[in-house]
């Protein structure tokens, strides 16, 4: 099959969420590797820094702020067309959009399949951002149009499968449950000693990390609450914050108010190529997204998955999806949320016994292997795709 995927963000990753690249790079990567031609469309941002096996058209755009978002659903709908005459296609695969009905509507036009992954319930993502009720309604419409034109889509955790049943209508019969996947070979255990020394950091430490965009609901203020309980037990341990985003110039002051910033590195944006190195760093990668709104429950939390394939343990709060696999599996501890003494406990628990570190990570790798890398993912969803046609 021949495969045209639209992506809204910036594939450079300095405006959008890295995991958000991560996806439609890897699915488009495992969809080719499938057999079929992947083709994908991006605004122009800036070039993808990484060599790909998979063409990419970049989009012509506007660069001010809200005109960008205008200006490539536009461009995006007149691209599809002109490519869909030149060359056909069978499939439009979009991940999420929030401002574009470009593909559904070539979809309609030229009598495509269109099918959508939906990774977030928008609504509440961004009421818990703080952004204005006239945006949220916008993004509303865009979506329930999208979902409702759509073939199929592709929801990352139950909870989001049926939020969207319930807020957008959408039957559960052109709905399917996908997990997100991980690369287990570029994210494969390294030997760590290597690590701590590229990286710059101190072999007399152990290091708790987290890696991702900051959110205000990824639950880092409690991790630092946390912290303040843990050096008072144990001050060779210190955080690794990895990532940028919306609360990153709040991180380094609430530290400071609890009296840990010089236990905490903050190390901004990284490079996708260095995220291994980081994963591999860690003693143990914590998850500890907020209670508010049962927030855990709409993330397919890629973090989780590239620390279980480095072999590092995890803490995660618990929620529906991505905390059942780390309980079930044994390959980390599960903790209510919001509970910055049980966070800090379980970090002294597993910083104190490395054979339990080393246990967990050793399941966490095998629970990747067995079922959770892309072309797992990647597989799930062709074989939806095939169904959802043929029953077409």
């Amino acid at each position: 099959m021949k495969f045209f995927v639209t992506f809204a963000g910036d594939l450079t990753g300095q405006r959008t969420t890295p995991g958000g690249v991560v996806h439609v790079i890897e699915v488009c990567r495992n969809i080719q590797k499938s057999g079929h031609r992947v083709t994908l469309f991006a605004p122009d941002f800036g070039k993808y820094p990484h060599a790909v096996p998979f063409r990419i058209i970049y989009v012509p755009i506007l660069r001010a702020r809200f005109l960008a978002s205008v200006s490539f659903a536009l461009n995006l709908f007149l691209g599809l067309a002109i490519y869909i005459l030149k060359e056909g296609c069978d499939v439009i695969y979009e991940n999420d959009v929030m401002y574009s009905l470009g593909g559904v509507l070539c979809a309609k036009l030229f009598s495509k399949k269109h099918f959508m992954n939906v990774h977030g319930f928008s609504p509440e993502e961004m009421e818990m951002g703080g952004h204005s009720r006239f945006r949220v309604k916008m993004v509303e419409f865009f979506q329930r149009i999208n979902y409702r034109l759509s073939t199929g889509l592709f929801c990352v955790t139950p909870y989001i499968l049926e939020k969207v049943n319930g807020h957008y209508k959408i039957p559960k019969s052109k709905m399917v449950y996908i997990f997100n996947g991980v690369d287990a070979e570029r994210c494969r255990p390294m030997e760590r000693k290597e690590v701590i020394q590229t990286l710059r950091l101190n072999p007399e430490k152990h290091y708790v990390g987290f890696i991702g965009y900051l959110y205000p609901w990824s639950g880092l203020e409690c991790l630092i609450e946390a912290a303040s309980l843990v050096v008072q037990q144990n001050e060779k341990v210190d955080f690794l914050i990895v990532g940028h985003g919306l609360w990153g110039t709040e991180l380094e002051k609430i530290a400071v108010k609890f009296g840990v910033r010089d236990h905490f590195s903050f190390t901004g944006y990284q490079p996708w190529e260095t995220i291994p190195l980081y994963s591999n760093a860690f003693d143990l990668g914590v998850t500890p997204y907020v209670g508010e709104k049962g927030v855990g429950r709409y993330r397919s939390s890629m973090k989780t998955l590239e620390y279980l394939a480095a072999g590092t343990p995890v803490i995660i709060t618990r929620a529906e999806g991505v905390s059942d696999i780390v309980e079930k599996a044994r390959c980390g501890m599960v903790i209510p949320p919001d509970n910055p003494k049980a966070l800090a406990e379980a970090i002294l628990v597993l910083t104190t016994h490395r054979e339990m570190r080393q246990e967990m990570g050793k399941l966490g790798r095998e629970l990747v292997l067995a079922g959770y890398t892309w072309q797992h993912t990647v597989n799930r969803m062709l074989d939806f795709i095939n169904r959802t046609t043929s029953s077409s």
